[in-house]
């Protein structure tokens, strides 16, 4: 798994921003052991749309790295497709109490024109179709925009494939480690997983341990 690049200072960019709940009091931190994920595939939209993403991101030489390309074929503020594509990656994130799941956070062009801090979810929970679990991916913009974290093709057939790659020698992130604001700002993750009961996979939660968060 990969991740991406350094702290973003919005400076003179500007970003369209509203301030969002966050999903949970659970604590989201960089992993002390940095690993990236890819992936690709499809959900479906709670207008029933379908949605296509793409994403690599993780850590890479202290800094965070990678991408996310998204787009939702139903549309939305006024543009159809809508699609979202990455220009910085800001922070990589996981939460021990779903050790399978990593959070992006960064900021995307939008094809209406506007600039918009997004962060997706991923959940890699196993390879092949005898996985007890499907993988899931969501995603939260700062101008409203959300799809909740869930199965690829929505638990239906195919749907593609997430996953979350072992740390190596050059996955080392950011030192010290910025907090999940300002990895984040005020974003909060979109939704936990839906599935329950998925076996945990062992080098996602050593990379993630529950002592970090505290």
């Amino acid at each position: 798994m990969r991740r991406s690049g350094s702290v973003l200072v919005l400076g003179a960019l500007v970003v369209t921003s509203v301030t969002l709940m966050r999903g949970s009091a659970s604590a989201h931190f960089v992993p002390p052991t940095c690993d990236f994920i890819t992936g690709g595939g499809f959900v479906f939209t709670d207008l029933g749309a379908k949605a296509n993403f793409g994403v690599h991101e993780g850590c890479k030489n202290g800094k965070f790295w990678g991408g996310l390309n998204y787009v939702d074929h139903g549309g939305f503020g006024g543009a159809r497709p809508y699609h979202v594509k990455s220009v910085e990656i800001t922070g990589y994130l996981c939460d021990p109490a779903i050790p399978n799941a990593r959070d992006t956070c960064g900021v995307a062009r939008t094809n209406t024109g506007e600039m918009v801090r997004f962060r997706s979810r991923e959940v890699d929970n196993g390879e092949g179709t005898n996985a007890a679990c499907k993988d899931e991916f969501g995603i939260r913009l700062s101008n409203g925009y959300l799809v909740t974290t869930r199965p690829l093709a929505n638990g239906g057939s195919g749907g593609g494939n997430i996953q979350l790659h072992k740390d190596n020698p050059s996955t080392t992130g950011p030192n010290p480690p910025p907090s999940e604001f300002e990895m984040c700002g005020d974003l909060g993750f979109p939704e936990d997983p839906v599935q329950t009961g998925c076996p945990v996979n062992p080098e996602a939660a050593r990379n993630c341990p529950f002592e970090t968060g505290g």
